[in-house]
């Protein structure tokens, strides 16, 4: 990645004699003047025009409340949303913070050579002459788990051996961000200032990514410590989030006390005290309030796979009124660890969603269980009674641990066991038939708002329509099926798969490979429409993602298509009503119709459906006093 790939936020406060030199060394690092932003949040209208006239040519800036650091961060992120589209990291800088020539560039290699990395920090050095390291990344003390840094006070000399690696935290100074991994998780604006970015960067590692150091990367900044009032206030509120509750309870004390030891043996007295007290005080208001609120605590065991799934739950869940926060693991497909360790792994989300739970009101959704129906006991002895577990495929095509006849009956003469949640009637019905007589609900399955285009196929650049069977190979993939209709429409479509271990499949173009997240949106977007030729499925991703580009789905009637579409959608294929089979001409009949008419038929579906979601969600967050158990 060039540094032609980088956009900036610079976040100013009154620091008129810094600013200038912080914006002149970015521009010697190579950034594009138009992509830097200045957030001033100074409120200080006297300087205002004269910042604005002292700026380089093309650098932006804008004018804002001061909300504290994490609003101006938020802010800078929805500026270059619309201003700065192509561009793959977001640098983050203060006002005051001069990287050394070629930083930048060394920033953004560790994120090409790491891509789970989210965010990358340089060496942190002070002092008149930079002789001395301010942080190499941070960790947390053992008891009081109070942030602290890594190479602090040490002489700089100290650098020439220092190697990049991950660490827990990074200073908020100089950061630089994989862009969509900022724009998907904003920094929290309740801190004001500090600790702020901490808690930023456990959610993130949290949801499976890495946080690194890259001390080849040097960056100059003051050392004047944080105000004692958000010292107190703010790690009340950091604990109550991320720690355990004594820790909550202790943090703030220990640090007031230690803080007026340490300025009385310095001889400053008691100064601090009246801003201390203030905090702890702020602390304990901001907290409790904190408390009132209702948490949807989302733990996706497979980062990887169901990345999209979640993602759409969670914009769901807000769009519904709920406040969410993601938890997610790597699957060892992904990860390279073993299935133990994702294992372990898994079940540390289970306890952290537990133990924070004490200082909030938390209700956990787990979007996948790794043991089958065993997971219902691990989430209610780690979690607790408010959780629910989701259960895609109540009998999945391949085998899996503690999914079988006998695993669900045992579990499901069991008391006290969490809800479960499925997305269909066909999977409903199977739980029921499993043991699962009550705490079901069938909420929609979670997605994105779908987009307002109603762009035909044709004004894709092709000389015929395409469409496309999208996803890996499974056994219950009707290929009988796909032939038939090749035969029938080959001449008049484009007809292409594109998904992993897929075999030749006579009058299709097969490319049997594995697809990233972006190119497989592409693929649902730019398709006539697409094919889902399964024999038996509970639920289809695809067809979300298909609803959420108002792409016409092609499928059986008697599956979960029905509960997008309606059973009598002329997009679904019906057996022949004497005989009860389901030909090859049916299907024939279903495609012409999608590639004519059907894009108005799914942007209609895809409106109601997530209006429906929304309200499924709303209801079971408990944003509403609907709700919608399952029915037979």
């Amino acid at each position: 990645m060039t540094i032609s790939h980088i956009a900036a936020i610079v976040v100013h406060h009154r620091s008129y004699a810094t600013l200038g030199a912080t914006i002149s060394r970015l521009l010697e690092e190579g950034l594009n003047p138009e992509k830097v932003l200045i957030v001033d949040n100074s409120e200080d209208a006297a300087h205002a025009a004269q910042v604005e006239q002292a700026l380089p040519i093309g650098v932006r800036i804008i004018f804002t409340p001061n909300a504290g650091y994490g609003a101006a961060v938020n802010t800078g992120v929805a500026w270059h949303a619309g201003n700065t589209p192509h561009t793959d990291y977001l640098l983050v800088s203060t006002h005051e913070a001069l990287p050394e020539l070629g930083s930048l560039k060394s920033l953004a290699g560790l994120l090409d050579r790491h891509p789970r990395t989210a965010v990358v920090g340089p060496a942190l050095v002070t002092g008149e002459l930079s002789q001395q390291i301010w942080s190499l990344g941070g960790y947390f003390s053992k008891v009081l788990g109070l942030p602290r840094h890594h190479g602090h006070r040490a002489p700089s000399e100290d650098l020439a051996s220092a190697q990049a690696r991950r660490v827990q935290w990074l200073d908020g100074a100089f950061l630089l961000f994989r862009r969509a991994v900022l724009e998907a998780q904003p920094v929290d604006e309740d801190y004001f200032l500090y600790m702020e970015e901490t808690d930023h960067q456990l959610g993130l590692q949290r949801q499976g990514w890495e946080v690194h150091i890259e001390p080849a990367a040097v960056v100059w900044q003051s050392s004047g410590g944080t105000p004692s009032f958000y010292q107190a206030r703010n790690v009340q509120l950091f604990q109550a989030r991320n720690g355990y509750k004594f820790q909550s309870n202790l943090a703030a004390p220990y640090i007031m006390i230690s803080t007026l030891a340490r300025d009385i043996l310095r001889g400053r007295g008691l100064k601090n005290l009246k801003p201390l007290v203030a905090g702890w005080r702020a602390g304990r208001s901001l907290v409790r309030g904190r408390n009132k609120r209702r948490i949807t605590a989302i733990i996706n065991p497979l980062g990887g796979a169901l990345a999209h799934y979640t993602e759409a739950l969670a914009s769901t869940l807000k769009a519904a009124g709920a406040e969410v926060q993601v938890l997610s693991v790597l699957e060892p497909s992904l990860s390279g660890r073993s299935r133990w360790r994702w294992l372990l792994d898994y079940l540390k989300l289970l306890m952290s969603v537990r133990r924070s739970s004490s200082a909030l009101r938390t209700k956990t959704l787990v979007v996948w269980p790794v043991l089958g129906f065993f997971d219902l006991v691990l989430v209610r002895l780690l979690c607790g009674g408010s959780a629910s577990v989701v259960y895609h495929d109540p009998k999945p095509l391949v085998r899996a641990i503690g999914s079988d006849a006998v695993s669900a009956r045992l579990i499901a003469s069991l008391p006290g066991l969490p809800d479960v949640v499925v997305h269909s009637q066909a999977a409903g019905e199977t739980m029921q038939r499993l043991g699962f007589k009550s705490r079901m609900h069938f909420l929609a399955h979670p997605m994105f708002p779908p987009t307002t285009s109603d762009v035909a196929s044709s004004e894709f650049g092709r000389q015929k329509p395409v469409v496309r069977v999208l996803g890996q190979f499974k056994r219950d993939r009707d290929v009988g099926v796909l032939m038939a209709l090749a035969a029938l429409v080959g001449n008049e479509i484009d007809l292409e798969i594109v998904g992993r271990g897929w075999p030749e499949v006579s009058g299709w173009d097969v490319d049997s490979r594995f697809v990233q997240e972006q190119e497989l949106d592409e693929l649902v977007r730019t398709s006539a429409a697409v094919v889902i030729p399964y024999r038996r499925f509970y639920q289809s991703g695809i067809a979300i993602r298909a609803l959420e580009s108002n792409t016409p789905i092609v499928g059986r009637a008697a599956t979960s298509l029905s509960d997008l579409y309606g059973h009598t959608s002329d997009l679904l294929v019906h057996p022949d009503p004497t005989t009860g089979v389901v030909d090859g001409q049916s299907w024939a009949n279903a495609v012409r119709y999608a590639v004519t008419k059907g894009r108005g038929d799914a942007a209609k579906a895809a409106a109601d459906y997530y209006a429906g979601a929304i309200s499924d969600w709303r209801a079971w967050s408990g944003q509403s006093s609907a709700t919608r158990e399952y029915q037979n």
